[in-house]
């Protein structure tokens, strides 16, 4: 069977690692002049220092259990720090624990915190006994953790967390789509903190497991030993404007979703239509490289985020080099900082002057850091990050099934479908190299 995959991306590179392995003829196509998508690691201060995701959850089996098959799992790592904090009312307070996606478990330090007022956390101590359906169908994280926990929690714990990761609102974000974990708790009974404190308490549960891995090298070292294994299947520089031109049985689409849209709007005018009504958050990255002795905040964690009704621009800020052992030195400072929030573009168009301004003003703010990088380094992500609204799995199933009667030899998916995590992304890839390599060729 000939199977073409477009895209190379991790869920590309994931596809056609997937139909090399089930025996497929075997081609991924990328447009750009390299693999891995937002999956990039370049040098900076002298280190690889990853300029989008820097790590995947440990929990989440797909990128582990692929890591495994590749023999890189002797080398993965995890943060040497598990403290992490939020820039709310005033300080960095450390994120109270334990907690889930941010919904405190332990009201004791919640309050302990500081993280929000005493009347938000007795609004929070209400949950456990509070009446109320459980969740049926869909509805959005904020309508859910507000309900349940009451707005400062919603606002200074849980949308910091889920929306910063969303690069959105969590008042816009699907429970089902963006945090099934949460979904599946409220599914469960009207209370989220007793089931999830049933869930952290159950046996296998490990506190002192890892939640991140990384690959000393960076998460570019992932992407590089797949199209390595691809060898000459992977087409650099490569775009597909026609799916009708290639020399395949199947085609496996995994582009961002308005690109998927026209590829398959000659073959189904349902699944165009519904792939580009998918909207997209634009972020950026800006790495920080300062000389140690000018920064006078203790960096003992992994780093802090900002919750949006603070007003700051910043989302977050990763203390890389006190996150990583690989990335840290005692002369030199590395910091990542996060930008971008959906619906918002006007950072991303500033001068790289400008934004080193908003950056710098925000860390001063937030850290009390004065002073002048040694090294600067800033990645624009343009429509990025897909953003998954009340109802977008029931959308996803839509699409899938109008593209099974339209064009069955094709599939579609992505970061934009089921998950956007690094693991999410490569169990979707391999799922469908697997649904497209069961099959019998054609028809076309």
């Amino acid at each position: 069977m000939k199977v073409a995959v477009v895209g190379a991306g991790i869920t590309g590179l994931a596809a056609g690692y997937e139909a090399v392995k089930a025996g497929a003829e075997v081609v991924v196509y990328e447009a750009a002049d390299r693999a891995g998508g937002r999956i990039l690691t370049s040098e900076l201060a002298g280190r690889p220092v990853d300029e989008g995701p820097d790590a995947f959850l440990a929990r989440v089996p797909g990128a582990l259990g692929l890591c495994r098959e590749l023999g890189l799992d002797a080398n993965l790592v995890s943060p040497t720090q598990r403290a992490a904090f939020v820039y709310s009312r005033g300080a960095l307070r450390e994120l109270p624990q334990p907690n889930v996606l941010g919904v405190p478990l332990d009201f004791d330090s919640l309050a302990a915190s500081g993280i929000i007022s005493a009347p938000g956390v007795a609004r929070a101590r209400q949950e456990p006994d509070l009446d109320g359906p459980a969740l049926v169908g869909d509805e959005s994280v904020g309508g859910l953790v507000r309900r349940r926990l009451g707005d400062e929690v919603a606002e200074r714990l849980v949308d910091p967390l889920i929306g910063g990761i969303n690069a959105s609102s969590m008042d816009n974000l699907s429970v089902q789509a963006a945090v099934p974990r949460l979904a599946e708790a409220a599914a469960h009974g009207p209370s989220l903190v007793r089931w999830l404190r049933r869930l952290v308490a159950s046996p296998g549960a490990d506190p002192g497991a890892p939640v991140f891995y990384t690959l000393p090298g960076g998460l570019g070292g992932l992407a590089k030993e797949l199209g390595d294994r691809l060898g000459d299947r992977l087409r650099l520089s490569s775009p597909v404007s026609d799916l009708n031109h290639l020399d395949a049985d199947r085609v496996i689409i995994t582009v961002p979703a308005a690109r998927a849209g026209r590829l398959v709007a000659p073959l189904s005018e349902t699944a165009a239509g519904l792939l580009g009504s998918i909207r997209y958050a634009s972020v950026v990255l800006v790495t920080l490289a300062f000389d140690a002795r000018a920064v006078k905040h203790p960096l003992a964690g992994s780093g802090f985020l900002v919750p949006a009704v603070e007003g700051l621009s910043i989302t977050a800020c990763s203390w890389a080099s006190s996150k990583w052992a690989h990335l840290a030195s005692p002369n030199t400072v590395i910091m990542r900082v996060s930008l971008g929030r959906y619906g918002d573009n006007e950072l991303l168009y500033l001068s790289d002057e400008a934004l080193l301004g908003v950056v710098m003003s925000d860390l001063e703010t937030t850290m009390g850091l004065n002073a002048t990088p040694q090294h600067v380094r800033i990645s624009r992500w343009e429509h990025s990050l897909p953003q998954y609204f009340p109802g977008h799995l029931e959308l996803v199933t839509t699409i899938e099934q109008a593209l099974s009667k339209d064009a069955p030899w094709v599939q579609v998916t992505g970061a934009w479908a089921r998950g956007l995590g690094i693991p999410a992304c490569i169990h979707q890839g391999r799922q469908a190299a697997l649904a497209a390599t069961n099959g019998a060729p054609g028809p076309r």
